[in-house]
C-alpha cells in the first residue's frame, strides 16, 4: 500500500483537497477523517445528525451538518475522472472511506443505507476493513510499478498552496481576517480556471522547519513565467506528452526561485536531473535570461 497525505488536486473547474490517498494492488482509496464533537445519527435519508450532550449525558442541542460522504464521493468523482481523462487507471475502482477521528464520538448508522454504512467507521475499525477489502475478490491486480506509476502521477498534479485552509476559507474573511458573512453578499470575480495553478506564487519548503518560500513577482519575472509555461506546453505538444513531465508547477516555481544561470545550478533545482536538464536546460537558461521563449526541439 502506497500513502499520500493531504493531497490537492485540480480538473478542470473542480478542485479536491484529500486528506489522504492509498493506492494498493486491488484499489484506490480516498480517506476523509473527520474529528467531529457529539454523537452522530445518519437517518434513513442520509442525513447527519449531530447531538451535543452536557457532563450528566443529556442532549442540549441537535444540528444537522453537512455529510462527509458527500464531500468524500465528489474527492472520488474528480479523481476518478481525471485518472481516467489521464489514462492512469482503466478498471482500478476508486473508493471512498470516511474515518471519525474522535473516540469519544458516537455514531449511530442504525437507520442509514447501506451503502453509507460501508462508507464510515470509527478510527478503531480502519485496519480491519481495509483488510476485508483487500481480501475481497476482483480482477484487477496492479504490480508495485504501476502503484508508484500512479502515486507519481498524482505528486506530479498535486497542486502546492502556501496555506490550504486559508485558502479553502478566505472568500468569506475580509483582509483583517474577519468574517464576513453578516455583510451583504457580493459576487465574486471568477479567475480563469486554466491559470489558477499556474499562478500558485509560493511553495512550502518542509525541509526547512516548514518556512514558506517566495519568488520575487516582479513584472520581469512574471514575463519569465508565463515565457516557461509557453515553452512547456509546445514543447509536450511537440513531443507529445504530458505538459507536467517536461517540469511541474513545483518544479517552476523552483526555477523561479533560485533564477540558475547555468546548467549546473538547474540541477540543483528540486526534479531537475542530468537527463531533463540535458534536453531543456539550454531552453530554461535562454528563458531566464529573458530572451522569451526558444524554438521548440524534439
Amino acid at each position: 500500500m502506497l500513502v499520500l497525505h493531504n493531497v490537492v488536486i485540480q480538473y478542470d473547474d473542480y478542485k479536491a483537497q484529500m486528506d489522504y490517498i492509498l493506492i494498493t494492488n486491488k484499489f484506490i482509496c480516498i480517506l476523509e477523517t473527520k474529528k467531529l464533537n457529539g454523537n452522530i445519527t445518519i437517518n434513513a435519508d442520509g442525513d447527519f445528525i449531530r447531538s451535543l450532550t452536557n457532563r450528566r449525558g443529556k442532549v442540549y442541542k441537535k444540528e444537522g451538518m453537512y455529510s462527509p460522504i458527500s464531500q468524500n464521493q465528489r474527492h472520488v468523482r474528480i479523481l476518478e475522472n481525471l485518472l481516467l481523462r489521464e489514462k492512469v487507471i482503466k478498471k482500478t475502482p476508486v473508493l471512498s472511506l470516511v474515518v471519525i477521528a474522535n473516540p469519544k464520538s458516537i455514531i449511530n448508522s442504525r437507520y442509514a443505507r447501506k451503502e453509507i454504512k460501508q462508507q464510515i467507521m470509527k478510527y478503531d475499525q480502519l485496519t480491519p476493513r481495509l483488510t476485508r477489502m483487500l481480501e475481497d475478490n476482483n480482477e484487477v491486480r496492479l504490480v508495485p510499478k504501476r502503484m508508484i506509476k500512479m502515486a507519481d502521477f498524482l505528486l506530479e498534479n498535486h497542486v502546492q498552496v502556501e496555506n490550504a485552509f486559508i485558502q479553502k476559507y478566505e472568500k468569506y474573511m475580509n483582509t483583517d481576517g474577519t468574517d464576513i458573512s453578516t455583510e451583504p453578499y457580493q459576487s465574486p470575480v471568477k479567475e480563469p480556471v486554466s491559470t489558477v495553478a499556474e499562478q500558485v506564487a509560493s511553495t512550502v519548503d518542509e525541509k526547512n522547519d516548514n518556512k514558506s518560500t517566495h519568488y520575487d513577482a516582479s513584472p520581469n519575472k512574471e514575463i519569465i513565467r508565463k515565457d516557461l509555461v509557453k515553452f512547456r506546453l509546445e514543447q509536450s505538444r511537440a513531443e507529445n506528452i504530458k505538459a507536467y513531465i517536461i517540469f511541474n508547477n513545483n518544479q517552476l516555481d523552483a526555477l523561479l526561485e533560485s533564477m540558475p544561470s547555468t546548467l549546473e545550478e538547474i540541477m540543483q533545482c528540486k526534479g531537475f536531473g542530468p537527463v531533463k536538464v540535458e534536453k531543456y536546460g539550454e531552453q530554461i537558461l535562454k528563458i531566464l535570461k529573458g530572451e522569451g521563449a526558444p524554438a521548440i526541439s524534439c
